[in-house]
């Protein structure tokens, strides 16, 4: 297999009302010597054909096809350990790029010698609502600064999609498969092994969000859990490998207040006590919190089943379906 600059991987499952234009903007691409490693993840529609046809017209595109349905994260470790690119990209199947999506990040890449590179990507949201632009200012990040696009909103810092990665920084790392909130458990990881850490201000990327997606759905207990799980790991890490931060802090409170607030009172549930215990023995109160969370944090800590009560009435609760 002869090596290529980069290898896009683009997991589809399901996609088929969004996939034409997705791959289509993957075609129109500057940088020509590249793969296209399309990841079928078990898809029931016609996906896979329109995979197999793109495939079929432009030699640049492979498909592998999943017997059945594993997950975005499997979907991508099979696109890492299949491409040939020196570099890799991640596309989402309901997204689409710019046509410098490739050149620019790894024209950058060569230049620098950046063995990560960040670019600016726009949220498009449902109908009527206005996109958001999310960019940084261009030049060299330390590891402390790329970190702390982490705790930036809309996750600049911890989605896949805006960055080129060198193949060389997921030795030893994959997508953790059977969780959600896959890349919260990653990003932070390929952050901290990268020697070299470039931002272009550029926005080749175009986020789509759609009804159903993980960004905007309803969250179930599982979903809260399983993100709770990831960004307290995450925390728990970049502490121990020395990393120090206003933003950090900020966060880590954030997600132990957040899952008190919409989960009910329950000692088995271990990530209810350890949420519980930072708040009342751990948490500095971050200056830029708002009265009403200050209140409730000092609620929680004299009586915790008031605390449940208050944001029982208020509707702050999910539950169980």
């Amino acid at each position: 297999m002869d090596c290529k600059k980069v290898s896009v991987i683009v997991p589809v499952y399901k996609a088929e009302r969004y996939l034409v234009r997705c791959l289509d903007s993957l075609c129109r691409q500057t940088l020509r010597d590249i793969e296209i490693v399309l990841v079928d993840d078990g898809s029931t529609d016609n996906s896979g054909a329109v995979c197999d046809a793109y495939a079929a017209k432009d030699e640049r595109f492979r498909v592998i096809h999943h017997t059945e349905n594993k997950g975005v994260s499997a979907a991508r470790n099979t696109g890492i350990a299949n491409a040939s690119g020196d570099y890799l990209m991640f596309v989402d199947s309901d997204d689409y790029v710019h046509e410098d999506f490739c050149r620019l990040p790894y024209e950058c890449a060569v230049r620098y010698h950046a063995d990560l590179v960040m670019f600016g990507y726009i949220v498009i949201p449902l109908q009527g609502d206005k996109t958001l632009e999310k960019t940084v200012s261009a030049g060299f990040r330390t590891r402390d600064e790329a970190t702390e696009l982490l705790f930036s909103g809309y996750g600049y810092g911890t989605v896949p999609v805006n960055k080129l990665y060198s193949k060389s920084l997921f030795s030893g790392i994959l997508y953790p498969e059977g969780i959600i909130y896959e890349d919260t458990a990653t990003s932070y990881k390929l952050i901290w092994k990268a020697a070299r850490i470039y931002c272009i201000r550029e926005v080749l990327y175009y986020r789509c969000l759609r009804m159903g997606s993980l960004t905007i759905r309803r969250k179930t207990l599982q979903m809260l859990r399983h993100q709770f799980a990831a960004c307290w790991q995450q925390c728990k890490d970049l502490s121990a490998w020395g990393y120090r931060s206003e933003g950090l802090d900020k966060y880590r409170f954030d997600r132990a207040f957040r899952y008190c607030m919409q989960t009910k009172m329950d000692e088995t549930d271990e990530y209810y006590v350890e949420a519980a215990r930072f708040l009342k023995e751990d948490a500095n109160i971050p200056e830029s919190i708002t009265w009403k969370r200050r209140l409730l944090l000092s609620v929680f800590r004299f009586s915790p089943r008031l605390f449940h009560l208050l944001c029982w009435l208020w509707g702050k609760k999910i539950e169980e379906p």
